[in-house]
């Protein structure tokens, strides 16, 4: 019989292992070649399937913050995530990561260190990022909201501020629910509408200015402002236009992986524009509800 007095004996510790910094340095850019390749194969396939560029889209208007390359990966990796961070951010939140799922990150390029070219001009590394899913965490999931703003309100947030004024019209054979006249300066918007409708319409010609307004390189005007107006919808919990991705394959034929990515950036910026400026509005909108009505009796 052994002695059981031996597992009152202190155990020794397990020696540290040393830290290979050369398997490190392999390791990380193995994940970094993985990422430009992902990005790289997105690229090239983006333009050919309807049904992966609106996913992309879907990725993008939900991380509206992040890079079109990274929203690609994240399409790539896990295209229905919600709500990403990493396992730190997790943590500090009190939620943790599933076990089993540490080994399934997705991961994004965050910018490092600059460094000086052998020509003398600048580059910009960039490092790997690993984040999960709140789907891949021991949070609890809440419901989706279904709910969306006032219709009011949200049109309101929508042409406030905007670089041309809006003015309604009646319908006109051949005229689509809303469209931008360069010779007036403004957006035509038939009457009749139904919110959802106007909202498209106008979202959609908005787009078109913002993109003449900033000089921002397109393929397809109507095509780029298509895409950027279905992410403002997304946002805006409205049923998104898709009669703009049938140009798909044209607008995309031909060309390179650089100019894909200028095409998706213009996009995600013109959106960006929109959704930030009715987020404003909406936001002093809603203030200015709230505000308590002045006491004539207290002047």
């Amino acid at each position: 019989m052994s002695d059981l007095y031996d597992l009152f004996k202190p155990k020794e510790p397990p020696a540290p292992q040393a830290f290979d910094k050369e398997a490190w340095a392999e390791k990380k850019k193995a994940e970094k070649s993985r990422c430009y390749a992902m990005i790289d194969l997105s690229l090239e396939r983006i333009g050919q399937a309807p049904e992966l560029f609106e996913s992309y889209l879907k990725v993008q208007s939900r991380f509206d913050l992040y890079s079109p390359r990274n929203a690609l990966l994240i399409q790539a990796q896990r295209p229905l995530a919600t709500k990403l961070a990493d396992s730190n951010t997790w943590k500090e939140q009190g939620i943790m990561v599933k076990k089993f799922e540490y080994k399934n990150p997705v991961m994004i390029l965050e910018p490092g260190n600059q460094y000086e070219r052998p020509d003398g001009s600048i580059g910009q590394s960039y490092n790997v990022k690993k984040l999960y899913d709140i789907s891949q965490t021991m949070a609890r999931i809440p419901p989706q909201e279904t709910g969306r703003i006032d219709d009011r309100l949200l049109i309101s947030a929508l042409i406030t501020g905007a670089p041309v004024p809006v003015k309604p019209i009646d319908p006109q054979n051949g005229m689509d629910s809303a469209t931008f006249d360069p010779e007036g300066k403004c957006i035509l918007v038939q009457r009749g509408l139904s919110a959802d409708a106007m909202f498209r319409g106008i979202a959609r010609e908005l787009a078109k200015v913002e993109i003449l307004v900033k000089q921002r390189p397109v393929q397809d005007l109507d095509f780029t402002a298509g895409a950027a107006a279905y992410m403002v919808c997304q946002q805006s919990k409205i049923e998104s236009d898709r009669g703009f991705m049938e140009e798909l394959p044209k607008t995309f034929e031909g060309l390179e992986a650089r100019e894909v990515g200028e095409e998706l950036a213009t996009m995600r910026d013109t959106a960006s524009d929109l959704t930030s400026r009715m987020a404003m509005n909406i936001r002093r909108q809603t203030k200015q509800k709230a505000a308590p009505a002045k006491n004539p009796e207290s002047r």
